[in-house]
């Protein structure tokens, strides 16, 4: 289980903070008295610290525990260049940082929540009594408060974990984030410079990540050694050597550069990232065995939307801390029914047994209580694949007490109308992992080895990088189920469909409110209607589920782009001229305060915008609703239209929608006389 990057600290009650190890990530398994000590990637760690596998031997139980092997200096805190130099000198005072464990006497833990996981890990290390194997502790409630004290101690940064989640192993997760003090990245040596003047053996290293599976550029390295580090990486370099560069692009180098088999991976600390994905002023901290090459990837923070508030919502906390409220306090034996009790692990419910073989744990999954599994998760059968749904009893919006599992059941009742709007076309997805209240996040490339084969994503390269991006494409049930599960309570889709991505089939006109009454949107959108109706063009209106409306023209993906922004851009200012004491086509909303935006910039390539029928994240659970024009007056609510009684108006006045796709506007014929 990985730790995703975050851009700031925060608090958050049913979340616990603790300490980042700057040391070696290991797994230690015992069975029977003898352990087996490794890296993620299964490197042994069985020699070279040899104490540590000693002590953990010492366990009466069989276990797996997870932690860092570390050395600790200043301030009790780890000393990672010290680590370094212990496999060749044998000093420093080595030491187990615990943090997890996933396995008691045959019981797979991973299903309890890690708060039930640490109260049993606590009382085996108790139990332990070695000062080689340490209960990694944690703070509650307060990363702000941890984070202070580790940019005071020099500390590299916190760890911030969900305290109600379980343990899914190598997956990078939102459940458990990391704040840096130190930019520090993984990076891998792909070269070397000759050096210059008096330096001896390299000039620099030559650093890359990768991008999917494309090696990446991403800076020269010359700081960080002395002579003797100097001589110790030359000599190891030697067996790596390759004539040509493993990079696609050219490398531009002052010096001759001996290219290097992509294998090696080191870590740098660095002042910051350019505008072009380069390392400023990256310094050599140390050789990371322990980590495999095709893993190493830029490291770049989520920006959540809450992740900047240093508080939730009372409403939210409770449903963050579900499972988690006064489990701190709380014995092993009452929360999770598996206890240490006279030097053996005591199961009352879960029973299933993990069996050891070659070295490895072979899990089966904890039979917790099967009522409450079985209300929590379900599996649907859809367009004949199987989808897992999980947690559809967590509280998506705290206030309405609407549910993970009532999402999903509202997109698939209006799965048919929904499906017509998004077929072939590429998906950005916004994730609420946590419901409206939690942190959120956007998410357009999939990585297309973890996600199911059945799944169908399709190649574009994103003009704000150069990259390709692998988009999501939801045509059936199956997809959309999937997709809500991983918490897009919203769906957006692009404009254009696959066939034509530079032809949009609709052109959108974004009514959006600032600082100025609802009816001001209604009375634009009605003269937004009268201008199209007089050049002949039909129009359809929705909610935005939001604060607005959306006005689609249909175009039959007759025109690119280009001529489809021109039109918006037009009908745009002239509804500012006709309407200039409540509406603006100015962007910079200080520019435009009290004014209706009437925004024509969404149609570009790439540009994405809430779904008819889509749900928005936003309190009452709004979803962005097709009208008729004659509901465009001064009684229109947004409010009015939820997921509560969507599907009851579909029934009632059917998809006002249903032909949108069959109009076919004449849009150059209305710009050639505007020219004339």
């Amino acid at each position: 289980m990985l730790a995703t990057l975050v851009d700031e600290p925060f608090d958050r009650e049913g979340w616990i903070f603790e300490t980042k190890w700057d040391g070696y990530r290991a797994i230690a398994q015992v069975q029977d008295g003898a352990a087996e000590l490794y890296s993620r990637n299964q490197l042994s760690f069985n020699k070279v610290y040899a104490p540590i596998k000693a002590a953990v031997e010492k366990i009466p139980h069989n276990v797996v525990l997870d932690g860092e092997v570390v050395i600790l200096g200043a301030n009790n805190y780890t000393d990672f260049q010290a680590l370094q130099n212990y496999k060749s000198t044998g000093k420093g005072k080595l030491t187990y940082e615990v943090f997890d464990l996933l396995h008691l006497d045959g019981h797979d833990l991973k299903e309890l929540t890690l708060i039930e996981r640490k109260t049993l890990l606590q009382e085996l290390v108790k139990q332990l009594d070695d000062p080689l194997v340490r209960y990694s502790a944690h703070v509650a409630d307060k990363g702000n408060k941890l984070f202070e004290k580790a940019q005071k101690d020099g500390w590299e940064g916190i760890i911030a974990k969900n305290g109600a989640s379980d343990y899914v192993e190598g997956t990078r997760t939102l459940n458990w984030l990391k704040m840096k003090i130190l930019n520090r990245q993984e990076v891998i040596i792909c070269g070397y410079t000759e050096p210059r003047g008096s330096r001896k053996k390299i000039g620099a290293l030559i650093l890359g990540v990768y991008e999917k599976s494309k090696l990446r550029y991403v800076g020269h390295c010359g700081g960080g050694f002395n002579d003797q580090g100097l001589n110790d990486m030359h000599a190891l370099l030697q067996k790596y050597k390759q004539e040509d560069s493993p990079f696609a692009e050219k490398v531009k180098t002052n010096t001759a550069v001996t290219w290097l088999k992509p294998e090696l991976v080191c870590e740098v600390k660095f002042a910051g990232w350019t505008e072009d994905g380069i390392l400023r002023q990256p310094i050599f901290v140390a050789l990371r065995e322990d980590k495999a090459a095709k893993s190493v990837k830029q490291e770049k923070p989520i920006k959540g939307k809450t992740m900047a508030t240093k508080t939730v919502t009372k409403a939210a906390a409770k449903v963050a801390a579900k499972k988690t409220k006064g489990s701190v306090k709380a014995s092993a034996a009452e929360r999770s029914d598996i206890s240490l009790k006279g030097g053996k692990a005591m199961a009352a419910k879960r029973s299933d047994i993990s069996s050891f073989k070659g070295g490895k744990a072979k899990t089966a999954k904890v039979a917790a209580d099967k009522s409450s599994k079985k209300e929590n998760d379900r599996t649907l059968l859809l367009n004949k694949q199987s989808v897992v749904l999980t947690n559809q009893q967590k509280i998506y919006w705290p206030q309405e007490k609407i549910t993970k599992g009532q999402l999903v059941d509202y997109y698939m009742e209006v799965a048919d109308h929904l499906l017509p709007h998004l077929k072939d076309r590429p998906l950005s997805l916004h994730r609420f992992p946590n419901g409206i209240t939690g942190m959120s996040f956007y998410q357009k490339d999939m990585d297309v080895k973890t996600i199911p084969s059945w799944l169908k994503t399709v190649s574009f390269l994103a003009e704000s990088t150069g990259k390709e991006v692998d988009y999501l494409l939801c045509n059936d049930k199956a997809t959309l189920a999937y997709m809500i599960n991983l918490g897009c309570i919203e769906v957006n889709p692009w404009l254009s469909r696959i066939s034509k991505p530079e032809h949009p089939d609709n052109i959108v006109i974004d009514l959006d409110p600032e600082g100025i009454p609802f009816s001001a949107v209604v009375e634009t959108a009605q003269c937004v209607h009268e201008i199209l109706k007089k050049f002949g063009i039909n129009s359809y209106c929705k909610t935005s589920g939001s604060r607005g409306l959306h006005i689609f023209i249909p175009t039959g993906a007759k025109y690119e782009y280009d001529t489809c922004r021109l039109f918006a851009e037009f009908i745009a200012r002239e509804t500012n001229a006709q309407l200039p004491g409540i509406t603006s086509v100015v962007r910079t909303k200080s520019q435009r305060k009290k004014k209706v935006y009437v925004d024509f910039l969404q149609n570009s390539h790439g540009q994405t915008i809430a779904a008819p029928y889509s749900v928005r994240p936003k309190p009452g659970a709004t979803v962005s609703t097709p009208l008729d024009w004659k509901e465009v007056n001064e009684k229109l609510n947004i409010k009015d239209f939820h997921i509560g009684n969507t599907v009851s108006r579909l029934k009632k006045k059917g998809d006002l929608w249903a032909n949108i796709y069959k109009d076919k506007n004449d849009l150059k014929a209305v710009l050639k006389k505007q020219v004339k």
